[in-house]
């Protein structure tokens, strides 16, 4: 006769899951408050031990995480992502509560193996446990900092190289990329300050090390761990995306996006930490192709855009790094030789550019026109470093050569960019790319002044020997964007400035360097300005007024000397004193 079949573990009754629940209530009340003092030792450290499963020889243990119920489970995660919350809010205040310092300390201590139990809900099935969860780790590490045991990190990525299901690849992945994009000080400005101050009865500890707000050596150290393991997972990802499914989109999506983020500036992370990350792009662009979907495409696009991060770094640098020269090389030849832009799945349905009818995916179209422009502009500027390099012993007749080659290669890149906007936009056919640039990028300030810096910077290295006879000056023209630009800003100076002032976009370079422009080459910029020459020098005179103001008053932001000084020499150009 057969045994009886084992019973599975159970919570030993229903009264103990009330009271963990009741606990776990207790808990999260508390943090709502801000403090947890009022909560004993001893009750405190009840929802981390109270669950008990009976084994099979009758005797009682703590029960894992994996073995609640979920909706146990998800509580119990939630009052820990609250927990976290709480703690890294106080840490920027530089006041946090005694007693929730002492709880996250004794879980970095891995006391009753939390941290370890949240790992292991990477396994799990039921997806809404597995966000919370992969949600509530990033938040523990961001908080831990460099105290993080390297084993944890080690489990993590290990689970990408063993696992072979792209959903279970996302909890880690996910991990990495809240963390790798967490903003230090990152509470709102609109948030209710009030709402993060402790009790007045709460034990509390001042905070003063200015290391304990930084967030970048756990950054660095979850991008160490995800480095040795990062050429077998772009092999895996390459792989998903070559027979591309819709089931696995949110891991690809995830994996593109922490990608992005980790080469990004806004990551903060240094060039050394994030070098190997620069590689291993040029599979990615052959899978731009009509059978990947738009959303995929805009996540490759936005990778693709940010290497090639042109207004902010790649612009100001000498001599240019070889891996966004080679992404550029790249791009420029799948637009040329290999006709990326017919692949474009600009809409949904069958047919050219994915047929159908609607408007289309415009910032899907604006992402790949800057990112053409972009490889445009590095790969004319890599050109021009290198053959002007004096230790090369290059002659006058060598550049002339070099860049001859490229001016034919870039006329039929945007022969072809020109066409495909043409066809897809309510463009009219005699508009020049150096007037719809700015109509594609008008909702997007920073896509509009990075693809002028562009426009502007590919002008400059193909006609150092004055604008050109042919189609491509025209096309080119800085000055008929820029008339173009003023157009769209409605001659508004006060716009200028605002731009000029913030942050947010690379207008000051934009600016410099096309007044640089206009100096070398009046004649052209009056020629081409025709009847608009006053209109546009107009804004331009007012806004060296508006800037004179600021400067007089010392609220301007930064020197702007330089900017002032090529103002005032178109100024005197405009009224006829030019100075010999």
């Amino acid at each position: 006769m057969e045994e009886p079949a084992k019973k599975k573990q159970r919570i030993e009754n229903n009264e103990i899951e009330k009271d963990t629940l009741s606990d776990i209530e207790q808990l999260q009340n508390s943090l709502l408050a801000q403090c947890l003092c009022n909560i004993p030792e001893s009750s405190l450290r009840k929802p981390f031990t109270s669950a008990t499963v009976e084994a099979a020889d009758g005797t009682f243990r703590s029960s894992l995480l994996s073995e609640w119920e979920p909706d146990q489970t998800l509580e119990f995660i939630s009052a820990l992502q609250l927990l976290f919350d709480l703690a890294i809010k106080q840490n920027i205040r530089g006041v946090m509560c005694r007693r929730v310092v002492d709880v996250c300390d004794a879980l970095a201590r891995n006391e009753h193996s939390i941290i370890d139990q949240i790992i292991d809900l990477s396994c799990t099935t039921n997806k809404f446990i597995s966000f919370a969860a992969s949600r509530v780790l990033a938040s523990f590490f961001i908080i831990t900092k460099e105290n993080i045991d390297t084993a944890w990190l080690e489990r993590l990525t290990q689970s990408l190289v063993n696992t072979h299901s792209p959903s279970q690849m996302l909890f880690t992945l996910d991990v990495v990329k809240r963390v790798v994009e967490h903003k230090d000080c990152s509470i709102h400005p609109f948030e209710d300050t009030d709402s993060i101050v402790s009790p007045s009865n709460c034990n509390t500890i001042s905070i003063s090390d200015a290391e304990s707000f930084d967030s970048t050596p756990v950054k660095a150290m979850c991008v160490k761990a995800l480095e040795s393991k990062w050429t077998i997972l772009v092999s895996k990802f390459d792989a998903i995306l070559s027979s591309y499914t819709p089931q696995h989109e949110s891991a690809v999506i995830t994996f593109l996006d922490l990608w992005e983020s980790i080469i990004s500036v806004k990551a903060n992370l240094s060039v050394i930490d994030t070098k190997l990350f620069y590689s291993q792009l040029d599979n990615l662009v052959v899978l731009l192709n009509a059978n990947v979907p738009g959303v995929i495409w805009r996540h490759l696009l936005g990778l693709f855009n940010e290497v090639l991060c042109y207004g902010s770094t790649l612009a100001l640098q000498d001599v240019l790094p070889d891996e966004p020269c080679s992404l550029a090389h790249l791009i420029v030849r799948a637009v040329k030789d290999w006709r990326l832009l017919d692949a474009l799945p600009y809409r949904y349905g069958s047919g050219r550019f994915g047929g159908g009818s609607g408007e289309g995916d415009r910032p899907l179209l604006q992402k790949i026109i800057l990112l053409v422009l972009k490889s445009v502009a590095v790969t004319v500027k890599e050109t021009r470093s290198d053959s002007s390099d004096s230790s090369l012993g290059s002659e006058a007749e060598d550049l002339d050569a070099d860049m001859a080659v490229i001016e034919r290669s870039i006329r039929e890149v945007l022969r072809q960019l020109d066409q495909c906007v043409k066809t897809l936009m309510p463009f009219h056919p005699e508009m020049p790319l150096s007037q719809w640039v700015v109509q594609m990028f008008h909702d997007q300030d920073d896509f509009l002044i990075e693809g002028m810096v562009c426009c502007l910077d590919v002008a400059v290295g193909l006609f150092y020997r004055g604008p050109p006879q042919n189609d491509l000056g025209h096309m080119l023209s800085p000055t008929l964007t820029f008339i173009q630009f003023i157009h769209a800003v409605s001659h508004d100076p006060d716009v200028l400035l605002d731009l000029l002032v913030s942050n947010e976009t690379c207008f000051l370079l934009y600016l410099l360097r096309f007044l640089k422009y206009v100096k070398r080459n009046w004649t052209e910029f009056v020629s081409c300005c025709g009847r608009e020459l006053d209109d546009t020098m107009t804004i331009l005179i007012r806004l060296r007024l508006a800037i004179d103001r600021l400067v007089s008053k010392a609220l301007f932001p930064y020197n702007i000397n330089p900017v002032l000084r090529l103002l005032e020499k178109c100024e005197s150009f405009y009224e006829g004193n030019i100075d010999n």
